[in-house]
């Protein structure tokens, strides 16, 4: 789960002088292409098929959203390449930040959507899609992209998703094997 930042730190570290906002965007642009493929990473692991189409439909309005932020970040980090502080203009400075902006509305909704559905389809325990949606929100999803459904993608790795319409076991007993 840490490797997005430590991937935007290594962007910045390995990023040639001199340093400014260029150089943010660009590290931006890393962490979510990294954010992008742990998440794609953790749909895997979970095989697609154990999420409902409506899971996999809010995935895909992410993934969209954040491939726009990344490229739009990327752009304005082109535009400006090699200036130091925010000169605010380049060819492609403004569409960048544009794009990414609309790519944060994408990761937003989609996030929100994606808790709303784990929690209501019972695949996910509401305390988790409940604070799920609150890390759709908080951090922004400009600064960490989707953290939310990363959150229940890896919850839903490390546990056994329920059936729609089935629920655990009663808390304190102990589930006895059919034989």
């Amino acid at each position: 789960m840490a490797a997005p930042p430590i991937v935007a730190v290594l962007t910045t570290v390995l990023a040639p002088d001199p340093h400014g906002h260029w150089s943010e965007h660009l590290a931006f642009a890393a962490l979510k292409g990294a954010q992008l493929a742990l998440l794609l990473v953790l749909v895997t692991i979970l095989r697609w098929r154990r999420l409902s189409p409506w899971l996999l439909a809010a995935f895909a309005i992410i993934a969209v959203g954040i491939g726009l932020q990344a490229a739009g970040d990327y752009q304005v980090a082109d535009s400006i390449w090699g200036t130091v502080g925010d000169p605010g203009f380049g060819p492609g400075y403004d569409k960048g930040h544009d794009r990414s902006a609309f790519g944060d509305l994408f990761v937003l909704g989609g996030g929100l959507v994606f808790a709303i559905i784990a929690g209501a389809t019972r695949r996910a325990p509401a305390r988790v899609a409940v604070s799920a949606a609150i890390l759709a929100v908080i951090p922004p999803p400009f600064l960490w992209p989707a953290a939310g459904v990363m959150l229940l993608l890896y919850w839903l790795t490390r546990s056994s998703p329920l059936a729609p319409g089935s629920s655990p076991a009663p808390a304190g007993r102990p589930v006895s094997p059919v034989r």
